[in-house]
């Protein structure tokens, strides 16, 4: 079984896979689910603990754009069966439930993580770092970005760094001993010579004779084979941004005018902060540096924001949008030098200070405003072609001629194509939708115009519908003899090179026809699977002892090749090769024991899944 599971990740040059780095990730990837469950409606309850919808739907939107990526201009295809949205559904809970276990398991186990660890992990996650340092504006910058504070990100590294201690602790507790590896890696890497002779089947071919009995056997029996998937051929109209911006400008006065109206985006502010839990404990906070004491010394002593407290509450450089709304609001309204009233964010409490500030000059900032300008103003005129096109096509619904005009585009054509061949201009999920689920999609009715992106909307009419169906038989028929041929030819083939295997078995010396023979001498290596059903015949043979061994085989192709197997030599790894192979083992050995474990806590479990949430559309 570890072998196959060995060979079945390699595909071309074994090193690439056997020497690349193998992440073994042990479910951290959803692990935040945990930290932000603060709604009492549930996907599925865990030994009593919700697993909230909203994790649910954040996880399974993220695998559904991830498989979009994956799949390409097939994704459009899929996107809309019930199958593959059950599938990942179900794929999403069950991880979900298996990180909920294995936390819970880390929780019974007491396992545990210091303050001084999470702070240690924060100052050394690289994304924090700049010039090999830790950057607390990187660090706030993501904080913000994802709507979170300190602490909450604290309790997300805390789960996370008690499940990296389970992991451990399972990695730990299993070995593979030296024995085994080699033996594993000997077969793995072990080598093969054989020569290879193909058996034409052309002069064969020509000679077989097909039935219409056979032909119509073979068509009732395999009639799904022949299917014709449902086409549409239609044309459409294309909006995108650059249609917009085709006339927008933008004059100096608009810029100026710009500027001084939103000053405060062009700011850069040198700001400290002191968080504190609670509204009393600010306000003593602030009564303290209303007598003199110093902002900076404060901090280190009581704010709660443990990385920025450690440099007396300095934020360092922020920019607009850097910090939450209302924080950035009180933190405009300062002077340099001057510090806050206890303000309220994030249900924590902050003293806020602006140490400095610089405002970028209308010079610097020129083009960037002009180009925010002119976005805004193509925005609204794009919305305003939309609305302009979409009533067209509805006034006229006899063609799309009338609302391309009306908006200085003309329209596009296609030609027939199923659900598995989407053209590329139309290649979103939402548009195939339209095309052949909805009332347009049997032709006669313009749609409205459908988002598919970012300023960029397409209104699309079917000219043409075809259902789907079965090609008749004879529209098959020269398909299918021409199959019925070739597997009767393979199979006289294949029993006279069997044959000339077995007696040259025999006997060495006995003579091949005369349009075959033996190629140069080959070496194959399992772990290369370079040919996989050749491969796997070429290693089941017996091992040579006196004399060549021969197996006719099929290959992967449908030609006939007779195997002289010469020779089986040992791998020949170097010691660092080994004892990565002997890496990717222990991997493999960790993954199976991990599977283990999550089916174990799961026989013990009491899962309770909301079914009715679940299968909803």
């Amino acid at each position: 079984m570890l072998m196959d599971k060995l060979n079945g990740a390699t595909n071309g040059i074994v090193w690439k896979i056997i020497f690349g780095l193998i992440a073994v990730s042990f479910v951290l990837s959803g692990v935040a689910g945990y930290v932000f469950t603060q709604t009492d409606t549930s996907i599925a309850k865990v030994n009593g603990e919700d697993i909230s919808q909203q994790v649910f739907l954040q996880q399974y939107n993220n695998e559904f754009q991830q498989a979009s990526e994956q799949l390409g201009a097939q994704f459009a295809a899929v996107a809309d069966s019930p199958s593959f949205t059950a599938e990942l559904k179900q794929k999403v809970l069950n991880r979900l439930i298996d990180q909920e276990l294995l936390r819970q398991y880390a929780a019974e186990l007491k396992l545990d993580v210091s303050d001084s660890q999470i702070m240690q992990q924060i100052v050394t996650t690289p994304y924090f770092q700049k010039d090999g340092k830790f950057d607390n504006a990187l660090y706030q910058q993501m904080l913000s970005a994802n709507g979170i504070n300190g602490d909450i990100y604290a309790q997300y590294l805390r789960e996370a760094l008690k499940l990296e201690q389970l992991q451990t602790g399972i990695s730990d507790s299993d070995f593979i001993v030296p024995a085994q590896s080699d033996k594993l890696a000997n077969l793995f890497f072990q080598k093969r010579k054989v020569r290879l002779a193909k058996f034409p089947i052309e002069s064969e071919l020509i000679k077989q004779e097909v039935t219409e009995q056979e032909v119509k056997e073979y068509y009732e029996a395999n009639k799904s084979a022949f299917a014709v998937p449902e086409t549409v051929k239609v044309q459409y109209i294309d909006l995108t941004a650059a249609l917009a911006q085709k006339n927008i400008n933008v004059s100096d006065v608009e810029i100026a005018q710009y500027y001084q109206d939103n000053k405060s985006q062009y700011m850069t502010q040198h700001i400290a902060h002191i968080q504190l839990p609670t509204e009393d404990e600010a306000n003593t906070v602030y009564a303290a540096l209303q007598k003199g004491e110093d902002f900076s010394s404060l901090a280190k002593m009581y704010s709660t924001d443990k990385i920025s407290g450690e440099q007396g509450g300095d934020l360092d450089w922020v920019v607009a949008g850097m910090m939450p709304p209302d924080f950035e609001a009180v933190a405009n309204s300062l002077e340099i030098g001057q510090y806050s009233k206890p303000v309220k964010v994030d249900n924590n409490y902050h003293l806020i200070k602006l140490i400095d500030k610089k405002v970028r000059s209308l010079e610097d900032v020129k083009d960037e405003v002009g180009a925010k300008i002119r976005n805004e103003l193509a925005v609204r005129e794009f919305y305003a072609l939309e609305k302009k096109a979409n009533e067209k096509a509805f006034e006229h619904p006899e063609s799309l001629e009338m609302a391309a005009k009306s908006i200085g585009l003309s329209v596009q054509e296609t030609d027939y194509f199923s659900r598995m061949e989407i053209p590329a201009a139309l290649n979103y999920a939402n548009l195939t939708s339209v095309i052949f689920d909805s009332d347009i999609s049997q032709g006669g009715m313009n749609s409205e115009a459908v988002s598919v992106g970012d300023q960029h909307s397409i209104i699309v009419r079917v000219m043409e519908h075809k259902a789907e169906g079965i090609k008749s038989l004879e529209e098959v028929k020269a398909d299918i003899i021409s199959y019925l041929q070739h597997q009767k030819a393979e199979k006289i083939v294949l029993e006279r090179a069997e044959q000339i295997a077995k007696s040259l078995s025999q006997d060495s010396n006995t003579v091949l026809p005369e349009n075959v023979k033996f190629g140069e001498l080959e070496t194959w290596v399992y772990a290369e699977n370079r040919e996989p059903v050749l491969n796997n015949v070429i290693f089941s043979m017996n091992k040579p002892v006196t004399k060549s061994v021969y197996k006719a085989s099929k290959t992967a192709d449908n030609d006939i090749v007779l195997i002289e197997l010469n020779k089986v030599e040992k791998s020949d790894l170097t010691s660092e090769q080994a004892k990565q192979f002997n890496s990717q083992l222990v991997l493999l050995r960790q993954v199976e024991l991990q599977n283990k474990l999550i089916n174990a806590l799961r026989s013990n479990a009491k899962i309770e899944v909301n079914e009715s949430f679940l299968n909803q559309e």
